[in-house]
């Protein structure tokens, strides 16, 4: 099984790479084979919806080829101006439901203010949706980020971090259970 994270955000030092990677983890922890896009590492192009994708640069097809063999994702976000970036957004674009059909997704949001990423998660829940995939119910929110996270990449709030570290295990969890029941639909 393989989970792909997705950190949206263009910050090198990116505490919304932090969370992602904690979520990774726990996947990890739990059988899965992990890798993380860090947005800031991927330059993605705008997409502009063209008749010819064949002309979209290498690290197009590449970004689309990675999630479609994903069994299963983490998205983060920094919330920007009351929602995801558009550097996520931008990315998002160029994928189709056939590439996320029945993907199990974990969603976290992350906000500098102390209010958390409420809309952020609710409109990654909406696009994941609208795209064939299945959110899942918990979507934490990391308020404060900037001041969040010590030194070894943890977060300081420990009920957060549990938070976290049990969303990459149910993430896991779900699509061992989504590929057991695709399996049944097949035979």
């Amino acid at each position: 099984m393989k989970i792909v994270g997705i950190a949206g955000s263009m910050n090198t030092e990116s505490t919304t790479k932090k969370a992602v990677n904690i979520v990774l983890e726990a996947a990890k922890a739990a059988g899965a084979e992990t890798q993380l896009i860090h947005l800031a590492e991927w330059p993605m192009p705008v997409y502009d919806d063209r008749e010819d994708t064949s002309t979209y640069p290498e690290v197009v097809h590449r970004f689309v080829k990675t999630i479609s063999e994903a069994d299963g994702l983490v998205i983060g976000s920094p919330e920007y101006h009351g929602t995801l970036t558009g550097a996520l957004k931008n990315s998002l674009d160029f994928l189709e439901g056939r590439h996320l059909r029945d993907k199990q997704v974990a969603i976290i949001g992350v906000a500098g203010g102390s209010m958390g990423a409420t809309n952020t998660v609710n409109t990654l829940q909406l696009i994941m949706r609208n795209l064939h995939a299945w959110p899942l119910p918990a979507s934490p929110s990391i308020p404060s980020a900037y001041n969040a996270f010590a030194a070894d990449g943890k977060l300081k709030d420990e009920r957060l971090q549990a938070r976290l570290e049990q969303l990459g295990e149910q993430l896991v969890q779900y699509v061992e259970a989504m590929s057991v029941k695709l399996e049944k639909q097949v035979q």
